[in-house]
């Protein structure tokens, strides 16, 4: 049984992106499978928890080891973690099935598993990195009705033909040629249905010049004031300004810049009246490179610029303070990874960075989880409590086309992203600093989780990355356009501006919710099964 359990874990990672073997997805779950129906009769439910453990282990360490890099005991306590949250729905679905019967038993493990992917995406140890769905990020020809159901589709999808296909190989639900040509439609028609949708798809909006820009700085040795290498801010921001002017045109309307182009922590109602040389910023030497982004910013009136910048709120007393707060002396200030847009009108605009990453940006339920600060990375100085905020909010330029300023682990999240588009967002901007992962899978899954944005909310994506990939993604989840991995670089692209809203984009995860209801339902209604009988 740990081979069997050891199959699934390695089929697990074999199939997760950037592997070209995402149809291995349809039968990884299978050994685990027949590993509970050998147990089914028996009191072994430890052994059934350690052995689901250990495959859910091979595969987050198989899909997700370029997290050591940045945090070796951070990423150990990650690994074992959520393969044990990943155990929660097995065990249930084991436990429904033991007082409800098989039929009931292998519904629930679909419902179980839909609401741990819910609460994944919700809570605050919040990491959805590996929803099932996520896995045919590399295959958008096979996904297209993502747009009507999201990632939950996916995962629907890959459980459903899992249990159709276990059935008919082990016979156990007395397979028939009806039951064996119903599991191979329902793996063959949503694969067919893409396809018409994908060559029948036509871009929609009005085309709109976008340049991107990856300025390859190092966030270990070169980006951050105490780094090894550091590189001035000033000096940072001269290589931004002499790759932007390499492509900028009279006809680009939106230059973006990655996370965190400009570190320091700039005081954020200077940032929103004027960008002067008394801006007051935590650190000094930032105030030359916000005197160059507003001279660049001069000179090229007809464009609307995204950076990512680090800034702070300070509050007067403590009841003004919010719960993120932090205290320094008598300062009390929020700290946020912001997204500052410097709109074609001279209008200043900030976003703040709201899906936050457990231990770097935020610490969950910090009562019971403070301990754990200390294991996990510290991203450029600015580890612990950020700050954030409640709304989406969209940056519009003189002529009306919505950006959505997603900041980097942001775009894994499909119905935050919805909530864009919502409200009124035409394409997506995403900015991240992806070189804390090195060259790894790490960077390249991080790209293609943005063509499931693409899909879902039919959204043209402009990606730039400190390092990484930057990219041009169109509404069908084409990468029209990338760069390579640590380089220099800077492209252009039109993108078209949609305004229509799909039906994904409004009604969000409603298959995720619609599971947590109906999870509940079943296993009350197993519960009472049993008592009754």
């Amino acid at each position: 049984m740990w081979g069997a359990s050891t199959l699934t874990g390695l089929l697990l990672w074999l199939a997760w992106p950037v592997g070209p073997a995402a149809p291995i997805l349809f039968v990884a779950w299978i050994p685990l499978l027949w590993i509970e129906a050998q147990l089914s009769t028996k009191r072994s439910g430890l052994r059934f928890f350690i052995l689901v453990w250990w495959a859910c282990l091979i595969w987050n360490v198989g899909t997700t080891w370029w997290m050591y890099y940045s945090t070796a005991a951070g990423s150990i306590v990650a690994f074992a973690a959520n393969a044990l949250l990943m155990t929660g729905p097995w065990v249930l679905f084991r436990y429904t099935k033991r007082l409800a019967g098989v039929s009931w038993g292998y519904l629930s493990l679909v419902l179980y598993w839909c609401t741990f992917e819910y609460i994944h995406l919700n809570w605050e140890i919040s990491w959805p990195w590996l929803t099932l769905g996520n896995g045919f990020a590399m295959y958008p020809e096979w996904i297209q009705w993502y747009e009507y159901t999201g990632v939950f589709g996916g995962t629907i999808w890959i459980l459903l033909i899992n249990l159709g296909l276990y059935h008919i190989l082990t016979n156990e639900a007395g397979a028939t040629r009806a039951y064996t040509l119903t599991t191979g439609l329902g793996l063959l028609l949503p694969i067919l249905i893409s396809y018409y949708i994908y060559y029948n798809y036509e871009e929609n909006g009005p085309a709109v010049e976008i340049v991107v820009v990856q300025p390859n700085i190092d966030p270990y040795t070169e980006k951050f004031i105490d780094s090894d290498n550091f590189i001035e801010f000033d000096q940072q921001v001269d290589r931004f300004i002499h790759l932007s002017k390499q492509e900028i045109t009279d006809s680009t309307a939106f230059l973006l810049w990655p996370e965190s182009a400009i570190d320091g922590g700039f005081e954020e109602s200077s940032l929103l009246t004027e960008i002067t040389m008394e801006s007051r910023a935590l650190l000094a030497n930032d105030l030359n490179s916000i005197a160059k982004i507003r001279s660049f910013k001069l000179s090229q009136p007809q464009l609307s610029l995204l950076t990512g910048l680090t800034s702070y709120t300070t509050y007067n007393s403590e009841s003004e303070a919010t719960a993120t707060a932090r205290k320094s002396g008598d300062l009390i200030y929020d700290l946020y990874n912001t997204a500052y847009f410097l709109g074609d009108d001279g209008s200043f605009r900030t976003y703040h960075k709201s899906k936050l990453v457990p231990g770097p940006e935020t610490v969950p339920y910090p009562k019971v989880l403070g301990f754990l600060s200390d294991l996990l990375i510290d991203f450029g100085g600015t580890s612990g409590q950020m700050g954030r905020q409640s709304e989406r909010t969209v940056l519009f330029n003189q002529d009306g086309v919505g950006l959505a300023p997603a900041i980097c682990y942001e775009s894994i999240y499909g119905d935050f992203m919805a909530r864009y588009v919502r409200n009124g967002a035409q394409f997506i901007g995403i900015i991240t600093n992806d070189g804390w992962w090195r060259d790894s899978p790490g960077h390249k899954q991080h790209l293609h989780y943005a063509v499931l944005r693409a899909i879902e909310n039919r959204r043209s994506i402009a990606r730039s990355a400190n390092t990484g990939i930057s990219a041009f993604i169109s509404q069908k989840g084409e990468i029209l356009q990338s760069t390579n991995f640590w380089e220099q670089a800077v492209i252009r692209a039109q993108l078209q501006a949609n305004t229509t809203k799909t039906f994904y984009t409004k009604h969000g995860d409603y298959l995720g919710k619609t599971a947590v209801w109906l999870s509940i339902l079943v296993f009350l209604a197993a519960w009472v099964k049993k008592r009754i009988t």
